[in-house]
């Protein structure tokens, strides 16, 4: 049920715009505003907004929207929101949703927005409601589903009615592909059939049907909607300026009025849950992301060309060798065939063929010494699998996104996690290259991203295992400060030596020893003529699986298997799952890797004992105040460690973003993932700055265990990436032979 009572206005002459003035003078205690475009599709930089819709509710409940066309009124719209934007920075707030996406829009038509009352109906969701992700029974995150689930049900009436226009506009050009196909056999199912095939394109299609698919593209699509078409039209890519405009600006007018009454719902409730932190630093956070999503990455069409071909020809090559296998031709997405071939054909019986239960089954065989042709048979399917997700997900979508520029974009969900870790299409951008069976390489896709123009170097700045550096201060937190996992990031019960033999103990609580925990040597408390070495986190848990130690000939190469134990049950994982990962071993094998983790580690077993005892509690917060709701113990686990590092470095961001522009900097920045920042340096700034940022992102005044900002740089290619410790190695790195000198010398 709306709690405003709303006046929409369509501005049209000027003194419709005069009267909009007029209104918001008049409207005395505005609570906020809000904004929002209809564009041309969801490029950031490609595309462009063809209507601008804003408006305002006031403490009266008196809620006003207005609506300007940009496309058919250019002059007056400009005219508009540039008086607009002076009013709205005159709000106490000026929200959107997903608000990166409309400012970007903005600045593509010359008309930025750059006030500091912005902010986002997303992370009032996030941060008023329990700490669920919606499969779990939290909030959607979509405007309208939220607006019909919370608001009112019939708020997404209009977007169904533009929907149902949409696909009736798709099936008009459908009609004609297969008016056109039809005297050569060719059904829309068929081509549906046919196009589902990753590899396939309409080149592969014979002589005659070929021409006339070409035929249809060339001559009966307009110029907007063919760079889209990759097999037949979809409704998603009509564009909403070719809609019936009055229902789109009726459209319009309602998204603004979600906006505002979903802030007049969650505001109090926020506010209940001293919440506010939370969206207070998101709002900080707004235009550095903005920044670097405006960067993007130069990428190689030229090697994505090359790559497309190698992995086509190699996909169909391993296509036949999984039908020999199958018996019969059989595509990797066939889960009810693959399940009755693995009964008919090698006696297994599964729940299901997804990859974690079929990798469970392989375990299993390999364990058990049978059935090697089944093993062969869910190897060459994964790797199928995994073949054809990267070809369609990384190179052919790539590829498309290149069509009419030389970068790549994406946008950065700031709320996109419960624990308010980010994510991006680029988070799981692969470190790796895929290679055929035979070792030969297909595909590297951080061979991609390169080095352009005055931009002489990509540099990287990794926080070092942040998240277990986390998990340590946890268990001192939780008064069970853990031997290992502390003395692998400090010198814990470590002593330094003054110069009369004086020892004196380490305390993580003086910011002094953590600034000097790896510039000064320090001793063993136990031993004090033994130098503090860092703990191995890795290698801890591989002695305690194996009973062994570094001297043992075979610890370097079983310590793989303590690296991957650890991040596993760092994610909750159990005794089944260990068995899973680990085929080679027995079942008393695995219950010892199993068992290794807490026998490394016992404080983080106390630290999982506070996460399960929180549970009698309604909230926890994490190390910057963010409160987490209703979290059941198994989660909570990784949500503290994960979400007090993903403020930790939110936090850094918006220092750093300060610096840079105090700064005047043209060094800029380029992408976070993961735990990772990535700057492009402006060939004529000092190198020197890096460090600068090194030392901000190292910066934690109340932190209780060192954090550690690892440096990259490449001159060429992200997968070039070398590791340096000081100036002259990154002077080295980007300069070649002038080490020493200026980079203009």
């Amino acid at each position: 049920m709306l709690q405003a009572k709303w006046t929409h206005t369509t501005i049209q002459t000027a003194a419709a715009a005069y009267a909009m003035v007029e209104q918001f003078n008049k409207s005395k205690t505005i609570l906020a505003g809000a904004f929002d475009t209809e564009t041309t599709g969801l490029h950031i930089i490609l595309d462009t907004p063809f209507l601008f819709q804003f408006g305002w509710v006031t403490n009266k409940l008196e809620g006003y929207t207005y609506a300007v066309d940009i496309e058919r009124q250019p002059h007056l719209a400009k005219q508009v929101i540039t008086y607009w934007h002076k009013l709205a920075k005159t709000l106490p707030v000026y929200l959107a949703h997903n608000v990166k996406f409309d400012l970007h829009m903005l600045q593509n038509i010359g008309l930025a927005y750059d006030g500091d009352n912005i902010s986002d109906s997303q992370f009032y969701i996030r941060y008023a409601h329990d700490a669920l992700s919606p499969d779990k029974g939290g909030p959607p995150m979509k405007l309208k589903e939220y607006a019909s689930k919370y608001i009112t049900p019939s708020a997404k009436n209009h977007e169904l009615l533009l929907k149902q226009e949409r696909t009736a506009i798709a099936k008009m050009y459908n009609q004609k592909l297969t008016a056109k196909m039809r005297e050569y056999g060719y059904t829309m199912k068929k081509l549906d059939e046919l196009f589902a095939d990753p590899v396939f394109t309409a080149d592969d299609l014979p002589a005659g049907p070929r021409q006339a698919y070409y035929d249809w593209l060339n001559n009966d699509i307009p110029y907007w909607l063919k760079p889209k078409i990759e097999a037949r039209v979809e409704s998603e890519m009509i564009q909403y300026n070719k809609l019936n405009r009055e229902r789109v600006i009726e459209y319009a007018h309602l998204d603004i009025v979600w906006v505002l009454e979903i802030f007049l719902k969650l505001k109090p409730a926020l506010e209940a849950r001293h919440n506010e932190k939370g969206v207070e630093i998101e709002n900080q956070l707004i235009y550095p992301l903005l920044e670097m999503e405006n960067t993007g990455f130069h990428a190689r069409k030229e090697y994505l060309m090359e790559c497309r071909d190698n992995l086509k020809a190699y996909i169909i090559e391993r296509r036949q060798d999984l039908y020999k296998l199958a018996g019969e031709k059989i595509k990797v997405g066939q889960h009810e065939r693959i399940k009755q071939l693995l009964l008919e054909r090698f006696g297994c019986n599964v729940t299901s063929s997804s990859g974690d239960e079929l990798d469970l089954l392989k375990s299993s065989l390999i364990r058990s010494g049978k059935s090697p042709e089944c093993v062969q048979f869910i190897e060459t399917l994964d790797e199928l699998r995994t073949l054809e997700k990267w070809y369609s997900v990384y190179v052919l979508r790539f590829i498309r996104e290149l069509r009419d520029t030389d970068r790549l974009y994406t946008t950065i969900n700031q709320v996109g996690t419960v624990s308010g870790r980010v994510t991006s299409d680029f988070q799981q951008f692969p470190k790796d290259a895929i290679k055929t069976k035979d070792g030969k390489e297909l595909f590297h896709p951080r061979k991609i991203i390169d080095v352009v123009g005055d931009y002489d170097a990509i540099a990287y700045l990794d926080f070092s295992q942040i998240e277990l550096r986390f998990q340590a201060l946890y268990t001192i937190l939780v008064g069970h400060p853990d031997l290992n996992l502390c003395r692998a990031y400090m010198p814990y019960k470590c002593v330094r030596k003054t110069q009369s033999g004086k020892l004196i103990p380490f305390n993580y609580n003086d910011p002094a020893d953590i600034k000097q925990a790896y510039s000064i040597p320090w001793y063993y408390e136990e031993n004090p003529t033994e130098t503090w070495k860092a703990t191995d986190v890795h290698g801890a848990t591989t002695k305690a699986a194996f009973d062994i130690d570094e001297s043992d000939p075979d610890f370097h190469r079983l310590r793989y298997i303590g690296k991957r134990v650890n991040f596993a049950k760092n994610y909750g994982a159990q005794y089944r799952k260990i068995c899973q990962m680990f085929p080679e071993y027995d079942a008393e094998r695995c219950r010892k890797i199993d068992a290794a983790y807490y026998t490394a580690f016992p404080g983080v077993k106390e630290y999982h004992s506070y996460c399960y005892a929180r549970q009698q509690y309604s909230y926890t917060s994490n190390l910057f105040g963010i409160r987490y709701y209703n979290v059941p113990g198994h989660n909570l686990i990784n949500m503290l460690v994960q979400g007090s590092a993903a403020f930790y470095l939110k936090l850094k961001i918006i220092e750093l973003y300060n610096y840079a522009k105090s700064h005047n900097l043209k060094t800029r920045w380029q992408m976070q993932i993961h735990d990772e920042l990535s700057w492009e340096h402006y060939k004529d700034e000092p190198l020197e700055e890096f460090f600068e940022f090194k030392h901000i992102m190292e910066s934690w005044n109340d932190g209780l265990v060192p954090l550690v900002a690892d440096m990259e740089v490449t001159t060429t290619a992200w997968a070039d990436k070398v590791e340096v410790e000081n100036i002259t190695e990154l002077k080295g790195a980007v300069y070649g032979k002038r080490a020493s000198d200026d980079p203009c010398a």
